[in-house]
């Protein structure tokens, strides 16, 4: 009855201290925690399902902060990635090894994010001539052409008068 009562408590200082030493090798963190042999402490850790929990948790929130700061370090913007779709799909056949099936999925993602249904590239070809590179820029941001107003009223807003 002992035993079940000290396996329910939680965990020791140096049990914490393990758990917050630990970086992958659990028995660096016992050596570092303090404990006077590292190898067996590290063996008994591992069956303490509260310490295995604490590990799990470090494990998610170091996880968390990567992706944060991952996503810190992207610079890369929704206009970017259409960007280099637009000059993927004009790439001549010459230069992809005299094929176009790169120019064609690129052609594709477009329409998927625009919302187009193209039956034909020359459908694409249609649908953009003719426009400015002021009203590209605009269907990148709105994701449709401007209408009869809508220029004046973006050149306004965005400081482009």
């Amino acid at each position: 009855m002992k035993k079940q009562r000290q396996r329910n408590r939680s965990l020791t200082t140096k049990q914490l201290q393990a758990a917050l030493l630990w970086s992958g090798d659990i028995i660096a963190a016992a050596r570092a925690a303090g404990y006077s042999d590292p190898r067996k402490t590290a063996y008994r850790l591992m069956k303490n399902s509260e310490f295995t929990e604490q590990l799990r948790l470090k494990q998610e929130t170091m996880i968390t902060e990567s992706a944060k700061l991952l996503a810190r370090q992207i610079t890369v913007c929704r206009a970017d990635i259409i960007n280099r779709l637009w000059e993927l799909a004009q790439l001549a056949p010459d230069k992809t090894s005299n094929s176009i099936t790169g120019q064609i999925k690129a052609a594709e993602t477009l329409s998927r994010i625009f919302d187009v249904k193209i039956n034909r590239t020359a459908d694409l070809d249609r649908e953009i001539a003719g426009k400015t590179e002021e009203e590209m820029e605009f269907f990148v941001a709105h994701n449709y052409f401007p209408g009869p107003g809508d220029l004046e009223e973006w050149r306004a807003t965005n400081g482009n008068e």
